[in-house]
């Protein structure tokens, strides 16, 4: 969003669109739960190597189930050597998965993170169909038509796009600010394709190791640079957000429990604010001296700071359409077994795998590439923006 553009849900749709779309385990299961209620599962993931198909697949493995991964083979080649893998292409490549199928082969669940297009859903569907028990469709809380109101839950008004708009849409990268609702179709076309059989998870801002968009990371990492840092508005508008080990662990739990139907996959409502998540950034690196300035969200909005871009996470719930944000309601998960870390858990990984991976880049691609990097996966507003605002934000006239 760039200077002079107002507060809008629009601009905010368009923006968010634009961006989207061997860790800890979560606390120790109980042997009895570690297999759940079915027993050793043979799960297929479709992709297993990106951001969140590794802790999908770490998870599973250490709760006992057996792991099948389809991929092209190009995003983290060298994950899970000892695991099996059939290598094909969503869009032009299902014949290893077609081969499987004739083999004779079965899956107690398959789990698919790379829902954007209906066609390219329902056609690994197609395939599977036969040998499938339960499929798992990865989805988005961008579905929801706004966010107006507090405590909306699974059954919220889902966005919407034209027949004809949505047919001109073949791949994920012609998605943009329809991200949300083509979510919503391939939800509905998955269901109808399997009547009973399907589960949707429905995520929000996934954060954690191995992220590189740069929607959460900014903020332990900006918290870790030490000096003045802007805090976006009061401080009181609420966020929500997921560690990618939690989605994860989330996912493995819905297969073993065999969930059917919609969740949120997505901490619980209200219960982190803006103020929350920085001051939990700045604890997570107690030696760097790092402190916050609160400035208000409409002389951010003047001076071309970004909610959400520059200020990663954080939409003011002054915002039409945005009312309710941050409170999306996960009862229902919760009861179907969704459990969060704490920030300060999450923060420290971001921070493990922000200043690991990059020594390891700057090792194997030098320099130039390792600072590359680096501004990348820290996002945000950069020092020099952040400085200028603030020394602005001084000198106001009262």
């Amino acid at each position: 969003m760039t200077e002079g553009m107002h507060w809008t849900r629009r601009g905010f749709m368009a923006a968010a669109g634009g961006m989207a779309a061997g860790a800890a385990l979560a606390p120790a299961l109980g042997a009895g739960e570690l297999l759940g209620s079915r027993g050793k599962l043979k799960i297929l993931i479709l992709g297993g190597t990106g951001f969140l198909g590794p802790q999908i697949v770490r998870r599973a493995v250490a709760n006992g189930h057996e792991m099948t991964l389809f991929n092209r083979g190009r995003t983290g080649p060298d994950l899970f050597p000892g695991l099996e893998h059939i290598k094909g292409d969503r869009y032009t490549d299902l014949s290893g998965l077609e081969k499987a199928v004739a083999d004779g082969r079965a899956w107690d669940a398959v789990i698919d993170t790379f829902t954007y297009v209906p066609e390219t859903v329902t056609g690994a569907m197609d395939v599977l169909m036969p040998a499938m028990d339960q499929f798992v469709v990865i989805s988005t809380t961008s579905v929801y038509a706004s966010r107006s109101e507090a405590g909306m839950d699974e059954s919220a008004e889902l966005a919407q796009v034209a027949d004809e708009t949505a047919a001109g849409i073949k791949t994920h990268r012609e998605v943009g600010a329809h991200y949300g609702a083509m979510k919503a179709r391939v939800e509905k076309a998955a269901e109808e394709r399997m009547p009973g059989g399907v589960c949707v998870i429905r995520p929000g801002l996934i954060v954690g190791e191995r992220d590189t968009s740069g929607r959460y990371s900014y903020w332990p990492v900006r918290g870790s640079e030490g000096g003045t840092m802007i805090g976006p508005g009061t401080g009181d508008d609420y966020v929500q957000f997921i560690d990618v080990r939690d989605l994860g662990d989330f996912t493995v739990r819905c297969i073993e429990r065999r969930h059917m139907g919609i969740y949120n996959g997505i901490s619980p409502a209200g219960e982190r604010t803006m103020r929350d998540l920085v001051d939990a950034a700045i604890a997570s690196s107690p030696g760097a001296g790092t402190e916050a300035v609160w400035v208000d969200s409409e002389f951010l909005r003047s001076r071309g700071v970004a909610a959400w871009q520059h200020m990663p996470a954080w939409v003011p719930n002054s915002v039409p359409g945005y009312e309710g944000q941050g409170r999306l309601s996960t009862a229902k998960s919760i009861a179907a077994g969704l459990e969060t870390r704490s920030l300060d858990d999450t923060n420290r990984a971001i921070l493990e795998y922000y200043s690991g991976r990059q020594a390891e880049l700057r090792a194997e691609r030098g320099d130039e590439f390792g600072d590359q990097w680096k501004a990348r996966i820290r996002g945000g507003i950069s020092r020099e923006k952040e400085a200028e605002v603030l020394g602005q934000w001084a000198a106001r006239t009262p």
